[in-house]
C-alpha cells in the first residue's frame, strides 16, 4: 500500500509541477492586445502620431531603410497603404525576450494581408512590417 501511495504522490507532484511550469511560461508572454489595437487605429486613421509612442526610435522598417528614419518614412508609407477594416491575431511567437505577433489585416477593397509586429519586453515595436504594400517609399529612400 505504501508503494502505491509513493507512485501516486510522485504522479501528483509531476502533474502539479507541469501545471506550474506552463503557467509560468504563459505569464511571461505579455498581453499586447492594447498595443495591437493602437497600431490598428493608427493604420486605420493613417495617423503616425498614434503609432509613434509604440515604436522604438530605431524600429526596423525594412532591410533597405536605415534605422532611425521613422519620422520621415512612416508617414509616407501610411499615405500609400490601404486603410484596414479589421484584424485578427494568427500567431504569437516568443523569440528571446521579444514577441513576434502575426496578424491578418482585412480590407473592403482588397484581399487580406498578413502583418508582422515584433515587440520587445516593454511592449515597444522593434520590427514593423509595413512596406510590402508601399514599394515607392522604400525604393526612393533606399536609393539615397
Amino acid at each position: 500500500m505504501k508503494t502505491i501511495f509513493n507512485k501516486t504522490g510522485i504522479l501528483f507532484s509531476l502533474l502539479i509541477a507541469g501545471i506550474l511550469v506552463s503557467n509560468v511560461s504563459f505569464a511571461q508572454q505579455k498581453d499586447l492586445t492594447k498595443e495591437l489595437d493602437i497600431l490598428f487605429t493608427g493604420f486605420k486613421n493613417q495617423d503616425y502620431e498614434t503609432l509613434k509612442p509604440l515604436l522604438d526610435d530605431e524600429v526596423k522598417i525594412s532591410e533597405n531603410i536605415p534605422l532611425g528614419m521613422n519620422d520621415m518614412v512612416i508617414p509616407q508609407v501610411l499615405a500609400q497603404i490601404p486603410v484596414p477594416d479589421s484584424y485578427k491575431v494568427i500567431k504569437i511567437e516568443k523569440i528571446g525576450d521579444n514577441q513576434k505577433i502575426t496578424t491578418e489585416y482585412f480590407y473592403k477593397e482588397r484581399d487580406k494581408r498578413v502583418q508582422y509586429f515584433t515587440f520587445n519586453s516593454k511592449g515597444i515595436v522593434i520590427d514593423l512590417d509595413i512596406l510590402s504594400d508601399a514599394t515607392k517609399v522604400e525604393s526612393s529612400i533606399g536609393e539615397k
